[in-house]
């Protein structure tokens, strides 16, 4: 149906307007919600990896390592225009004028000092301020009665107060008036100069001056007569081809221009690709421009960089026309990339339960092709080890070694461990460079990982030389800064090979495998030591936090203290351990001592909690999820109705963890002393019920919460409190059995009944909206039909606790309106 004002009359925008109101407010409000539940998946550290992408040689290609989630891995260019034209100009004047000294004169001033530079020292009044008193250029360019370089400086910065851009998202609109009468200017000043260095810039002013005017025509005259054919090595020639691309009206010649561009001019690379994509030309027709393979080659390259799937035929195009193409590194190296997220990323997560994915990643997630990705890159495999191959074998390309590395880390990949080694062992005699090398010993280390089966202390051993020397290189980038030009800043990884490498070995490799075979302390502790201790982003030590606080029990919590107390003699242990010291004695403690709290060995807790001290247990206190100013719960109130929480009541104190321990052990004690007072079994079933996720002080026993945990099923050892308050149930039956009292009954029966509720689950059943909604209905429904609730109705209907109850629990007037039908 077409949509046209012509339908749209009076009586009718009314209710238009309302949908359109309605539409954006749900719209926003959705945004709003999207955007709350950030933060968004890192583009540089979201799926396990252990190749890296930094290979090359230099950052000519950096841009352009892969990232399913942006277009361009950096933004910035891989060489700065600044030092380049700066080095040009150094070399063109000589004596000692120096690079840096330019690049500040031309491109790090700001207005104001531009504009006092111009007033007065370049024209030869007064000195220099005291920020420029040692700048050589400026000082050599009077000294040396350059007036022809004094001349171009100045009208350069002229012309650059109307040409820049200052504020791009507050853009002030160009005066093309003035940029066109500075652009003919530039062209009779090239014209009437004879010296050829400053002829070409000034001819560039010209082209860029009437470009940026919105006079094409002219523009492309000046590079077609005076640019186009000049002899020179200057990038400036690059520059204006570049501008000469864009204003070209065939889509196809435009993209070939730009292409050689992206391969001269390191400094214009990203424009160029960006561009070059700009001008949606057919691969092919661009390829039928080219005048040698080795255009070719480049035109191949730019395809296949902005190529987000498996494409092993990029490569096979560039190394056909040019095999030793420094692309073919780059591409390489994109396409093992590739296959770790589709593949790898998949296959390491689903071995990893309990532990989480330390990238946390959200490919699972967001993606529901996640399975049909991970089969398609098994088809890839097959080509790019056939390339590998043809790589290797042929020795054309300076890095053929990196065949062999591929080749040994998709064996890894698919556990065949042998071939891993063999295709390492072909390398003993290539020497690589000092990059290769590493990636060398990273898949050594995966590959004498994968071949162990008993991890005793020999197999132990056995890695200990690949991880020390993993080590060396984690601290060696430790302290290194970010220079990722982009949105995504804040990456501590992307810029740290190693670190990742170190992080992703350690807690995806080497801990769920100690995991498995029951060594849960050494898991404990490879996961810490996978934590990069420069690293403070947001998910830092989360994933080793949470694998702690869930599933280690008193044992292994003990052996981690007295590890990072007293570092082991055992060089692998002591290794092994060193990440502990990132954990203090107070945080150890408490884990400790909650640990023993759901074990109920109440005077252990207690003992592990006083060495914590009481700044830190009051710290623990405060809930801040509800308010920041309740201290505490007291977790022996009992109430008809879970909700809304109730954390305090009268004059009742909070309890502290410590306080919490002593408290039940001394019910544990009274209970062995008085086991027939059904005071005691009661007092402690509701201590017990509390620390469930339904009580007012759960944060005994867990570290989070969430609404999603009620009915959710047994994860945790802990859950028989926490979810399912069954050893609660336990207790109140006790305390029902040993009463006489009717009332004391009921309100056993009725506590009984809450407890057997929260063993209730609900199947989670994703997003199909009428699967969820049946699963719903027999999850309320079996609420209902707890069996409890007839014990209630048939033995203590007269009591006034029962009135009561049926007054506040609606499951339980349901329960009695089903029954009475």
């Amino acid at each position: 149906m077409k949509i046209s004002l012509k339908n749209i009359r009076p009586n009718n925008c009314g209710k238009l307007l309302k949908y359109c109101v309605s539409f954006i407010a749900v719209f926003l409000a959705s945004t709003a919600i999207d955007i709350a539940c950030g933060p968004e998946p890192d583009p540089y550290d979201y799926y396990i990896s252990f190749f890296h992408n930094n290979l090359a040689d230099n950052n000519d290609y950096k841009p352009f390592n892969f990232s399913g989630y942006t277009f361009l891995y950096d933004e910035a260019e891989p060489g700065s225009e600044a030092a380049i034209n700066s080095a040009e100009w150094a070399t063109y004047l000589g004596g000692g004028i120096k690079a840096a000294d330019i690049e500040r004169a031309m491109y790090g001033l700001d207005r104001k000092a531009d504009s006092l530079l111009q007033i007065k020292y370049l024209a030869g009044k007064g000195s220099l301020p005291d920020s420029l008193r040692g700048n050589s250029f400026l000082i050599g360019i009077r000294a040396k009665q350059r007036k022809d370089v004094l001349a171009y400086y100045r009208f350069a910065k002229q012309a650059e107060r109307y040409a820049a851009k200052t504020d791009y998202w507050d853009p002030i609109p160009r005066d093309t008036t003035a940029l066109a009468r500075l652009g003919n200017e530039a062209l009779k000043r090239g014209e009437a100069v004879t010296d050829g260095f400053l002829k070409l810039r000034y001819f560039y002013q010209g082209q860029r001056l009437l470009r940026y005017a919105g006079e094409f025509k002219p523009a492309s005259k000046i590079y077609e007569q005076h640019i186009a054919g000049v002899k020179s090595v200057s990038h400036v020639k690059g520059w204006a081809l570049a501008l000469q691309a864009g204003m070209e009206a065939d889509s196809v010649k435009s993209a070939y221009m730009f292409s050689q561009v992206f391969e001269k001019y390191r400094e214009r690379r990203v424009q160029a690709y960006r561009n070059y994509n700009y001008t949606n030309a057919r691969p092919e027709q661009v390829l039928n421009l080219a005048k040698s393979d080795h255009e070719k080659a480049v035109i191949y390259a730019i395809n296949g960089l902005g190529d987000p799937h498996f494409n092993v035929q990029h490569l096979k195009d560039i190394y056909g026309c040019e095999p030793a193409s420094p692309v073919v590194g780059i591409l390489l190296a994109r396409e093992v990339n590739k296959l770790e997220e589709a593949y790898l990323d998949q296959k390491v997560t689903k071995g990893l339960p309990p532990i989480a994915s330390p990238v946390m990643s959200f490919n699972g997630y967001y993606d529901v092709n996640a399975e049909s990705l991970s089969k398609a890159a098994l088809k890839d495999f097959n080509g790019l080890n056939k390339f590998c191959t043809q790589l290797f074998n042929e020795r054309l390309n300076p890095d053929y070694g990196l065949g062999k590395l591929v080749q040994a880390y998709l064996a890894w990949i698919k556990n065949d461990t042998k071939a891993g080694q063999q295709y390492l062992s072909e390398l003993n005699n290539v020497k690589l460079r000092s990059k290769l090398q590493d990636q060398k010993q990273i898949i050594n280390l995966l590959l004498i990982a994968q071949g162990i089966q008993k991890f005793d202390e020999m197999d132990e051993a056995a890695m200990l030389p690949s991880l020390k020397w993993l080590d060396e290189k984690v601290k060696s980038e430790r302290y290194r800064v970010n220079h990722i030009d982009n949105y995504y800043i804040w990456s501590f990884y992307s810029e740290r090979p190693f670190s990742a490498s170190a992080r992703n070995f350690y807690q995806t490799i080497l801990a769920p495998a100690y995991y498995k075979k029951g060594f849960v302390a050494k898991a404990a502790a490879a996961m810490a030591k996978g934590d990069a201790p420069g690293d403070k982003g947001y998910y830092f030590g989360s994933v080793t936090l949470d694998f702690w606080r869930n599933y280690l029990h008193p044992a292994s919590v003990s052996t981690l203290i007295a590890w990072r107390n007293n570092p082991p003699q055992n060089a692998y242990l002591k290794l092994l351990s060193d990440g502990l010291r990132l954990h203090n004695d107070k945080e150890l403690y408490d884990l400790l001592g909650t640990t023993y709290l759901r074990h109920h060995q109440y005077d252990k807790a207690a003992a592990a909690f006083k060495k914590v001290g009481k700044p830190y247990l009051d710290s623990l206190q405060t809930n801040l999820i509800w308010n920041n100013e309740n201290h505490g719960s007291d977790p022996f109130i009992d109430r008809l109705a879970d909700y809304p929480k109730v954390w305090l009541i009268d004059n009742s104190k909070g309890y502290s963890k410590l306080g919490f321990a002593n408290a039940m052990y001394a019910l544990q004690q009274k209970m062995k002393a008085s086991p027939n007072d059904p005071a005691n079994y009661y007092k402690y079933a509701t201590g017990l019920y509390n620390t469930g996720t339904h009580g007012n002080s759960w944060s005994y026993i867990s570290y989070g919460w969430a609404a999603s945990d009620a009915g959710r099923r047994k994860e945790h050892y802990y859950d028989e409190d926490y979810i399912q308050s069954a050893n609660a149930e336990t207790y109140y039956r006790k305390a029902r059995d040993l009463s006489n009292n009717a009332e004391f009954k009921a309100k056993c029966t009725y506590m009984l009944a809450k407890c057997r509720q929260k063993q209730i689950n609900y199947e989670d059943l994703g997003e199909d909206r009428y699967a969820y909604e049946g699963n719903n209905s027999k999850y309320q429904k079996a609420l209902r039909q707890n069996p409890f609730f007839n014990e209630l109705k048939n033995n203590y209907a007269n009591t006034k606790y029962y009135k009561l109850a049926v007054n506040e629990c609606s499951y339980l007037r349901d329960f009695l309106g089903i029954k009475g039908k």
